[in-house]
């Protein structure tokens, strides 16, 4: 994916900003991310998505973790999976998350960012967070969805975030899909020119529910919900999209 430039570019430059990028935390900032911030914002936010997964079902012998970036999340999702496999594009964030976390279960892994599933042990749970928001294009990210599916052992569950919008159901929904999609397009060539020139970069994409609801569905997964709420370190709102493979 076009998206790999960046992110690796990202590993190499700033890999805690990076992740989480609030402001005035990046190098140079008013307050860069510390090692023990960071992890500690990790803790903070696994314990909220972990709860909702919970409640939703979650067999924790083998989790694939999309994006494991620097291990914000890795070093804490370790503690409750039996065997974790965190997956990045990028092998400074790996070497990273490999130099701050010591737990033995985890097995890191780089990808091209969309094909794992041949590679990795089935898996009854996979998560991710701060990852499909970065993607170019919906196509991007259908082709990880199906890998995902792939990737789960019958009745694993997955549970990802990434921004979600409702449109409406009136006479203008079409022309506002066309809208947004132009609008896209014209973001696509703009992050493409400063690909080429080098720059740091950060892509922006949001997800229309029905068709992300439509897509899981086509792919074959069962029990489709959606679930948004606030996570205590920053208030800030996250949206997540639930699914199970079925078990036949």
């Amino acid at each position: 994916m076009k998206s790999n430039k960046e992110w690796k570019l990202w590993g190499k430059t700033d890999p805690l900003f990076a992740v989480s990028s609030w402001a005035g935390k990046e190098k140079g900032g008013a307050a860069p991310w510390t090692n023990d911030e960071f992890y500690a914002l990790g803790k903070s936010d696994w314990d909220d998505f972990f709860a909702h997964w919970t409640n939703y079902g979650c067999n924790i012998n083998h989790c694939i973790e999309i994006g494991c970036g620097a291990g914000r999340l890795t070093k804490h999702i370790s503690g409750v999976f039996e065997s974790v496999t965190a997956l990045d594009v990028s092998e400074d964030q790996i070497a990273y998350a490999k130099s701050k976390i010591s737990a033995t279960n985890i097995h890191y892994r780089l990808t091209d960012g969309v094909h794992f599933a041949a590679e990795v042990e089935p898996a009854t749970a996979l998560f991710s967070a701060h990852v499909f928001q970065h993607f170019d294009t919906f196509a991007d990210a259908e082709h990880v969805f199906y890998e995902i599916y792939q990737a789960l052992i019958p009745g694993g569950t997955t549970m990802i975030h990434l921004p979600i919008y409702l449109l409406p159901e009136t006479l203008a929904a079409p022309l506002m899909r066309r809208l947004i999609a132009l609008t896209k397009s014209v973001g696509n060539l703009k992050a493409d020119l400063n690909r080429r020139r080098g720059k740091l970069i950060m892509r922006g994409l949001a997800y229309e529910r029905s068709r992300l609801a439509n897509c899981f569905t086509k792919i074959g997964f069962q029990g489709v919900e959606f679930c948004t709420f606030q996570v205590r370190s920053n208030k800030s709102w996250h949206d997540f999209i639930m699914a199970k493979k079925p078990t036949k």
